[in-house]
């Protein structure tokens, strides 16, 4: 996704069933954490809160510009707790190690080949703590679903301004690459006065070619979940969710 202007918008459509799973592993394994991807910090806020120093990496300065808003909010014992940086997930060197390492929100289908996702993967073992945790959630690919759809869903900035939201995907049957066009309609008092744009692509892949591909770099298979309540992986589910160690 290019993540540009829209950006400012993307937390009224955000979810928050994910952010005690990531919570738990944080405080867990040692109050410091890694998020790739962190966006407009909406999870790593949240662990900071919980007293985890969280460092974050994105490559859009538009959803970190929207977390370092968020961010002066915050008090000053959450705000020191919180390291933002211009990154890429897939090619990065911080100088630092963590325990625990976290990619949320399906981040990881942003890298679309098989190097991308290796070179993420093994990125990520360089920069754990031996014995360190890795954890990431990914779509499962539903090869009997239309390769095409839309949907709308609209939030309220305020009582006259309303955001609605349009999302179109498709999926390639042979490559499991699936594109998606976003359109955010900023509407007041039902006249649309602003229209942003923004298109990405994901790669969807199965649990198996993920698994097999987290053993080659040298991860130890902890954990997959069906969702973040812990519940058994399915492979009618929608979701995997993985938790695995360097070994």
């Amino acid at each position: 996704m290019n993540y540009g202007p829209a950006s400012k918008y993307y937390d009224l459509f955000g979810s928050k069933d994910d952010i005690g799973f990531y919570k738990e592993l944080a405080v867990r394994h040692g109050r410091k954490a890694l998020e790739l991807g962190v966006g407009t910090g909406r999870v790593a806020i949240e662990l900071a809160k919980a007293k985890v120093e969280v460092w974050g990496i994105d490559s859009s300065a538009y959803m970190l510009n929207v977390a370092r808003q968020k961010l002066r909010k915050e008090n000053a014992s959450v705000r020191k707790r919180v390291v933002l940086k211009l990154g890429d997930m897939r090619s990065f060197k911080l100088g630092e190690t963590f325990p625990f390492i976290y990619i949320a929100g399906s981040t990881f289908e942003h890298c679309i080949t098989k190097k991308d996702q290796n070179n993420c993967l093994t990125s990520v073992y360089e920069a754990l703590e031996d014995q360190g945790t890795l954890a990431f959630d990914i779509s499962q690919p539903n090869l009997v679903q239309p390769t095409s759809s839309w949907w709308i869903d609209r939030k309220a900035l305020n009582k006259n301004e309303e955001v609605v939201r349009t999302i179109f995907s498709r999926r390639n049957p042979q490559t499991n690459l699936v594109s998606v066009n976003l359109f955010f309609d900023v509407y007041h008092r039902g006249e649309l006065k602003k229209r942003y744009h923004e298109y990405g692509e994901a790669l969807l892949s199965f649990k198996d070619d993920i698994e097999a591909m987290l053993k080659n770099v040298g991860f130890k298979l902890k954990e997959v979940y069906g969702n973040f309540d812990k519940s058994a992986y399915t492979k009618a589910g929608e979701k995997a969710v993985f938790v695995v160690t360097k070994s």
